[in-house]
């Protein structure tokens, strides 16, 4: 009989069944998946799906509502205002972007918000800006890349400009969307990444 070492082994442990038992997946995402699990409190446990607990953002209705009339996700919505102002709605930025959204002032007229300052009308606004650039680009990344570097530069790029500003932007909000995901309330952009545990 000719002998295969490992693999006549693993056929034979097979065959008898001695690794019947399902392998752990766990951990085979690494630190990746990793989600930090809340405190359980004692005492009997409760069957059933595990549940992610409700996040409760800043804005949160305000930023709901803007983000259904596009129909937009909102945990997309919290993202880029955690980015752009971290929900500070009187923030203006060095190139005068001003509000929750950062709107510059001839894009917030022509999305017919009269005053950027308010939350409610700069939510709108940059809601509406959003969800122009989904359905212009028909992907995430290129929609936030043009929020943020302009849709005319995206769209004669074809891609995510090679800037390290508009790279770092998308890097952002995706990470504060994926952290949003994850169950985990977000103020900043430093909110968002996640260190090793």
């Amino acid at each position: 009989m000719v002998k295969l070492g490992g693999l006549s082994a693993l056929v034979a442990l097979v065959a008898s069944g001695a690794c019947a038992a399902e392998p752990d997946w766990r951990r085979a995402g690494g630190d990746i998946f990793a989600v930090a699990a809340p405190a359980a409190a004692p005492g009997p446990e409760v069957a059933g799906p595990p549940q992610l607990a409700p996040v409760a953002q800043p804005l949160q209705t305000a930023v709901e509502d803007a983000a259904a009339r596009h129909r937009l996700d909102p945990k997309l919505l919290h993202a880029l205002v955690a980015v752009e102002s971290s929900y500070r709605a009187r923030a203006v930025s060095p190139v005068g972007a001003g509000g929750l959204t950062q709107l510059m002032p001839a894009t917030a007229r022509e999305l017919g918000v009269a005053d950027r300052f308010d939350p409610v009308a700069n939510l709108a606004g940059g809601a509406d800006y959003l969800a122009r650039q989904l359905l212009r680009f028909g992907d995430v990344r290129l929609a936030l890349a043009a929020y943020n570097a302009g849709p005319e530069r995206v769209a004669r790029m074809g891609r995510v400009p090679n800037f390290p500003e508009t790279q770092a932007y998308v890097a952002a909000v995706v990470d504060c969307y994926l952290a949003l995901t994850a169950g985990r309330a977000i103020r900043t952009r430093g909110d968002c990444r996640r260190a090793n545990p």
